[in-house]
């Protein structure tokens, strides 16, 4: 997803490139999200949800996952992937959540890889998205 290959964004909207056909070009306009990005944003999602466990030998190995999920999320806020989806209100507000419970809760080494998601989904979302931010309860604000 990060090197932008045609094949896995036609597996996420549930195709497989031939040997003649062409790569499909993605698209920052893209209204609807793949077919799959529900399925993968939900995986994602959940295994940054999950609390911190209090061990130490498996501390390493969670925040390996952590930033696994980081990486793909970068990948997963962008309009090729996610269409329109993530500015719906409900979906939106989960993903604010996640990142404000991030921010507060997780060491700086995962943060800047948070910080990037951020930055990633800002820059990919123009203020004509910005529509439903409005529409928020003023706490989102």
């Amino acid at each position: 997803m990060q090197a932008g290959d045609p094949h896995v964004l036609a597996a996420m909207d549930g195709r497989v490139l031939t040997k003649g056909e062409t790569a499909i070009t993605p698209s920052p306009d893209r209204q609807e999200p793949a077919m799959f990005f529900f399925v993968i944003f939900g995986l994602v999602y959940e295994a940054l949800a999950t609390s911190s466990p209090d061990s130490s030998a498996s501390t390493s190995a969670r925040q390996t996952n952590v930033i696994s999920g980081l990486q793909a999320l970068k990948c997963l806020v962008r309009p090729e992937y996610s269409g329109k989806a993530i500015m719906e209100p409900a979906i939106f507000e989960e993903f604010i959540s996640l990142c404000y419970r991030m921010a507060m809760t997780e060491p700086a080494n995962i943060q800047v890889h948070l910080v990037e998601v951020i930055a990633i989904f800002a820059a990919t979302h123009g203020p004509g998205d910005m529509y439903v931010v409005c529409s928020l309860p003023e706490i989102w604000r």
